[in-house]
């Protein structure tokens, strides 16, 4: 399990999701190019694992039709609150990633205790 490349990809996810463009674009781009990276079962932690794998299969339940991908086709189906939902979940599991990386990491700890 690598839970710092776990911590980066979700990092960069959230910051996608305070970024520009619309929220359906944030979310999108949040997935495809942060967390969809992730492997369940070598960088999420056990605990968590059940979670992101609902998270990510809540973001790919609709298949894929013309040129956007199945995330695309998703979020375009998703309304208001469904979206909000989904933000909500991602900022929860970064949340908690970075609460069991610093209770692991020694380096971790050392930069935010300053």
């Amino acid at each position: 399990m690598s839970l710092k490349y776990a911590h980066e990809k979700f990092h960069t996810a959230v910051l996608t999701l305070a970024g520009h463009g619309s929220i359906q674009e944030r979310l999108i781009n949040s997935y495809v190019f942060s967390l969809g990276h992730l492997k369940t079962a070598d960088d999420i932690p056990n605990a968590l694992q059940s979670r992101f794998d609902e998270l990510c299969k809540e973001l790919t339940k609709f298949d894929a039709t013309g040129d956007e991908g199945r995330v695309q086709a998703t979020v375009s189906k998703l309304n208001d609150f469904e979206i909000n939902k989904l933000i909500e979940d991602i900022v929860s599991l970064n949340d908690d990633i970075c609460m069991k990386l610093a209770l692991t990491d020694e380096t971790y700890q050392d930069i935010h205790q300053s």
